[in-house]
């Protein structure tokens, strides 16, 4: 008779010990989904209001062309970005000879999805050129964003951002 009750007091403990810990697993699930989904209504409402609110990059003149980006800092010759079609543009840019020497890249980042590829066609280091257009520097190269919408396009200089763009592609 002791045996029996010793496993059921064993069970009544298991139990008793086992209620306080489960109640506490559904209370941390509870907590970790809310925060996940709060989390996710966050992230949704940035992509959603991110693309209504990114404004595309100004037109300028400079001697007498016509480009897109910062006057006197980083501009873009070309065609309209026509989504999945590679175009021949041309990069500007102001500055220093120390500012503009060293490898040139560039990121393109879909303001809306938050998608980030590299917008050249070719994926070659390059530095850029001398004078052009009234800029410092230039530097030809072909570009394709693949998705309709505004992408902001950040030039760099040996890993350090030199300036960023927003433009629209159709």
């Amino acid at each position: 008779m002791s045996e029996i009750m010793e496993r059921r007091a064993y069970k009544i403990k298991s139990l008793a010990i086992a209620a306080p810990l489960t109640g506490g697993v559904i209370i941390v699930k509870f907590l970790s989904t809310s925060i996940l989904i709060f989390g996710l209504l966050i992230l949704y409402g940035c992509s959603n209001t991110s693309e209504k609110d990114a404004e595309v990059s100004p037109k300028f003149v400079s001697e007498g062309i016509e480009m897109q980006g910062i006057e006197g800092k980083i501009g873009v010759l070309g065609p309209d970005f026509v989504a999945n079609q590679a175009n021949k543009h041309m990069w500007h840019l102001w500055g220093s000879k120390a500012d503009l020497d060293g490898e040139f890249k560039v990121d393109a980042i879909n303001i809306k999805s938050g998608e980030k590829i590299n917008p050249f066609i070719f994926d070659i280091p390059t530095s850029l050129f001398g004078p052009n257009n009234g800029a410092d520097a230039h530097l030809p190269f072909s570009m394709k964003l693949p998705k309709p919408g505004i992408w902001q396009l950040s030039a760099y200089i040996d890993e350090k951002l030199f300036g960023s763009i927003n433009v629209e592609v159709k």
